[in-house]
């Protein structure tokens, strides 16, 4: 039986200090660390639904962390062949405060491992080969890996492999000026599926308008709105997926695990969406604000359909048991 090509999912992986209690930093009495990076997250959430998936990027090969970012990556079954270690270098730290639905993330590392891939180390054949290729903005802050995403686009590209971004552009993307912007335009103008949040848009500067435009090729375009739900778009159909209620407990992730879902999604079904595929990826996401760690909250498929059949289950009619007159 032929092996299923895994996605691959390029650029940062580290380790986040979330705080508790949630808030600021003032009011914050702990730090707990827990290994995250947007493409970790999509790599491991897409590895518990059951699809096989690899992580490219570069880790410090003098570091603490380095060990324990793999391990957990190999823990979850993803594929870490084409992980470089470099060095000087340090495994970059996200200090994670503010309060629930407000997090705010501050980074260390001088250099952050991750900035160092450069196109060279990228496994030409295995991106030609993949289902799909994943990747967000931060690599695009900076040299070498600015270079080395795009690189690997236009391999995905020229082998019509999907490319799908969620961008998520953090405060340092702004400082990189028009380098990353244009990078950014370049990508998004070559995916298939592109999702980016209310926030996203803000510090890109672009409305709902521009989304075809922005992302001109896309089989799924995705505007999410965090607890109110996401807006979405196909050629053949657009709509509202309202977000599935559930008690967080530490919101830090939900968005990988979304696009980690709506990747699954497009694997399974060759990019071509329907309504059960977004509702599919909301409650992947919902599921994942229920415990704490980007990771360790991360669903399975099983996890997923058993949450769908029991909120079917509890919005189901209710059948009138009442007493009836005879022959009603």
């Amino acid at each position: 039986m032929t092996t299923p090509a895994p996605v691959l999912c390029l650029g940062e992986i580290l380790i986040d200090l979330i705080g508790h209690p949630p808030g600021p930093a003032a009011a914050v009495e702990s730090f707990v660390p827990r290994v995250g990076g947007a493409p970790a997250n999509v790599a491991v959430a897409l590895a518990r639904l059951g699809v096989p998936s690899a992580f490219v990027g570069a880790v410090a090969a003098d570091d603490p962390f380095a060990p324990v970012l793999l391990d957990r990556l190999a823990t979850e079954g993803v594929d870490t062949r084409w992980v470089r270690r470099v060095s000087p270098a340090q495994t970059r730290l996200a200090v994670v405060t503010g309060p629930a639905g407000q997090r705010g993330f501050t980074f260390y590392g001088h250099p952050p491992a991750d900035s160092l891939l450069s196109p060279d180390d990228l496994p030409a054949e295995a991106i030609a080969g993949a289902a799909a290729l994943y990747l967000g903005a931060l690599p695009l802050t900076t040299e070498p890996s600015r270079s080395a995403a795009l690189r690997a686009v236009d391999l995905a590209v020229a082998a019509g492999v999907p490319v799908c971004f969620d961008p998520n552009p953090r405060p340092q993307f702004l400082a990189a000026g028009a380098a990353a912007r244009e990078a950014c335009w370049r990508i998004a103008r070559a995916v298939t599926v592109l999702k980016v949040s209310a926030e996203d848009m803000t510090i890109l500067g672009i409305t709902t308008d521009d989304l075809p435009d922005v992302a001109p090729r896309a089989r799924l375009r995705v505007l999410s709105h965090g607890a109110a739900g996401c807006d979405y778009w196909t050629p053949e159909m657009s709509g509202h997926q309202p977000a599935f209620v559930v008690q967080t407990v530490d919101e830090t992730g939900a968005g990988d695990a979304f696009t980690a879902a709506l990747i699954a999604r497009g694997v399974a079904t060759g990019f071509h969406y329907s309504a059960d595929d977004i509702a599919f990826a909301a409650a992947v996401g919902a599921l994942a604000t229920t415990r704490h760690g980007a990771i360790d909250a991360l669903p399975t498929t099983a996890d997923v359909a058993a949450f769908l059949a029991r909120t079917a289950r509890d919005h189901a009619p209710r059948q009138d048991c009442g007493t009836h007159p005879a022959g009603s």
